[in-house]
C-alpha cells in the first residue's frame, strides 16, 4: 500500500470513530463576533444621484450610460433617481445640464455621461463624463472627454464610473477589473471569468482538462490549476497555448497566489501525508516550506506582503486561518478562503467559516484577528469572499435565494447586498485590470 492509500485510510478509520463516539458541543458563535446590521434607505443618510438620461440611438452612447448607472447602483452608495423622474429638457451631447431642474427633484449629485461616433476618427468613440455637486453650484467638480477605440468602450465605461467615485468620494472606485472564478461548465470544472458588474461571462479554459483555483498574476496573466485524467494538478498560465510552469517542489497543485509585487509565488502542494505551502519565485523556482502545520492550503498575500493560509489537522474545527505562521481565526470553526481588503477603515481580513447547519458565514477582522464581525447570519451558505480593489465592495457565492447559488455583492460601507449575477462557482478572485495609457 503506497503512503498517499494509507493516509486515506486512515483518516477514514479516524473520521468512523469520530462518528461512533459522541459529538462534541457546537462551538459557541459568540467567538464569531456581532452580526453588522443594516439599515434603511429610510433610516441612513444616503446621496440622491441622478444620471441624466440619453435618447440618442448610438450603441456606443447606450454602452456608456447603463454601465456607469449600473456601476454605481451596485457600489450601494446611493439612492438613485429613477429615469422617469427626469424633467422635460435637451439631453444631446452637447446639451448643457439643467442643474435648477434637478436640484428641484432633490438630487444631491448629477452625473451625465454619453458617447458618439469620434468626428474624423473612424472606429473610435468620443466618450464624455460630467458630475456635479449640486451644493457648490453649477460648475462640474470632475469633467472629461477621450477618443478610444470602440473595442474599449465598454472598460472607459467603468474606468469613467471609478474615476467618478473619486470625485464623489475622494477614493476612487474598482469597477475597471475583472473576476475568475473556477465552475462546473459541461462535463468539467472550468476556469470562467467575467467583468466586475457580472457582464461577459466566459470558460477560458479547455473543455476536455479540469480546471480550478484561478488567479490574477504577474502582467496581468491568468494562472490556474490543471488536471487531465485524474493525473496529479499542475500549474498552468493561460495563453494560446496556455503554458505549464514547472514547479521546484513535487505534489499536485491545489491553489496559487503572488505577492503584491508580482515577485514571488506562493503554491499549495499536496504530499504523501498532507499538504503544505511553498514560497519562491514567481517562475515557480527556489521554493521552501513555510508552513508548519500537516494540512495546509489556500495561500493568501497580504497588501503589506504578509502570507496568509488555511492550517490545521484535518480535525473538524481545527482549520484555521494562519498570518505569518500565527493562527488568527477562531478555534472551533473550520475557516477556508481568505482574503484582504484595503478599506478606507484600513487593511481587513475575510473568511468563511463552518456554522450550524452545514453552512458556511462570512466574518471579517482586522489584518491580525483582532475586531471580529460577522457579515452574514441564517443567510443560506456563503463562500469564496474577494474584495474590488478600492476595498469597498466584496464579491461572494451564497445560497440565500432559495438555496440556488448565486454570486453577490456588499458594501462594506453600507453592507447593503445585491445579487450581481445568476452563477455558482467557487475559488472567487478579484483584480484591477491592467493600466492603460488613457486615464479618465
Amino acid at each position: 500500500m503506497s503512503p498517499s492509500t494509507s493516509l486515506r485510510v486512515a483518516l477514514a478509520l479516524s473520521s468512523a470513530a469520530g462518528l461512533a463516539a459522541a459529538a462534541p458541543p457546537p462551538p459557541d458563535e459568540g467567538a464569531l463576533g456581532p452580526f453588522v446590521v443594516t439599515g434603511t434607505e429610510a433610516a441612513e443618510r444616503v446621496t440622491r444621484l441622478a444620471v441624466l438620461p440619453s435618447l440618442s440611438p448610438e450603441l456606443s452612447d447606450v454602452v456608456v450610460r447603463s454601465v456607469v448607472r449600473r456601476d454605481l447602483e451596485l457600489s450601494g452608495m446611493f439612492q438613485l433617481l429613477k429615469d422617469d423622474q427626469a424633467p422635460a429638457g435637451d439631453y444631446g451631447f452637447e446639451a448643457p445640464v439643467d442643474v435648477a431642474a434637478w436640484r428641484q427633484l432633490g438630487a444631491e449629485v448629477i452625473v451625465k455621461v454619453g458617447a458618439r461616433a469620434a468626428p474624423g476618427a473612424a472606429g473610435h468613440v468620443e466618450v464624455s463624463g460630467l458630475c456635479y455637486f449640486l451644493e457648490t453650484g453649477a460648475e462640474p467638480v470632475y469633467q472629461k472627454r477621450l477618443t478610444v477605440p470602440e473595442v474599449e468602450v465598454r472598460v472607459t465605461a467603468h474606468r469613467i464610473t471609478d474615476a467618478l467615485l473619486g470625485a464623489i468620494t475622494g477614493r476612487p472606485g474598482g469597477f475597471a477589473s475583472r473576476m475568475t472564478f473556477s465552475a462546473r461548465w459541461g462535463r468539467h470544472f472550468r476556469v470562467m471569468t467575467m467583468d466586475a458588474d457580472g457582464h461577459g461571462l466566459t470558460p477560458v479554459t479547455s473543455p476536455t482538462a479540469t480546471s480550478i483555483a484561478p488567479v490574477w498574476g504577474p502582467g496581468g496573466a491568468l494562472y490556474y490549476a490543471e488536471s487531465k485524467d485524474y493525473a496529479p494538478f499542475q500549474l498552468m498560465r493561460l495563453g494560446s497555448p496556455p503554458v505549464r510552469l514547472a514547479l521546484g517542489a513535487p505534489g499536485s497543485v491545489y491553489s496559487v497566489s503572488f505577492d503584491p509585487t508580482g515577485t514571488k509565488l506562493a503554491v499549495a502542494l499536496s504530499s504523501s501525508t498532507g499538504s503544505s505551502i511553498w514560497v519562491g519565485k514567481s517562475d515557480g523556482t527556489e521554493l521552501r516550506v513555510v508552513s508548519t502545520t500537516p494540512l495546509a492550503t489556500h495561500p493568501e498575500w497580504t497588501p503589506s506582503g504578509k502570507l496568509a493560509w488555511i492550517g490545521g489537522s484535518g480535525k473538524s474545527g481545527d482549520q484555521r486561518v494562519y498570518v505569518d505562521g500565527k493562527a488568527v481565526s477562531p478555534l472551533g470553526f473550520t475557516a477556508a478562503a481568505p482574503v484582504f481588503c484595503d478599506t478606507e477603515d484600513g487593511v481587513r481580513l475575510i473568511y468563511s467559516v463552518a456554522v450550524g447547519g452545514n453552512k458556511q458565514d462570512l466574518v471579517m477582522s482586522s489584518e491580525t484577528g483582532k475586531g471580529i464581525q460577522r457579515l452574514t447570519q441564517n443567510q443560506g451558505s456563503n463562500t469564496s469572499p474577494a474584495c474590488s480593489s478600492d476595498g469597498r465592495l466584496l464579491a461572494f457565492f451564497s445560497t440565500r435565494d432559495a438555496g440556488i447559488q448565486n454570486l453577490y455583492l456588499m458594501s462594506l460601507k453600507r453592507w447593503k447586498t445585491q445579487r450581481l449575477a445568476v452563477q455558482s462557482g467557487e475559488s472567487l478572485r478579484w483584480a484591477p485590470l491592467p493600466p492603460t495609457g488613457t486615464a479618465p
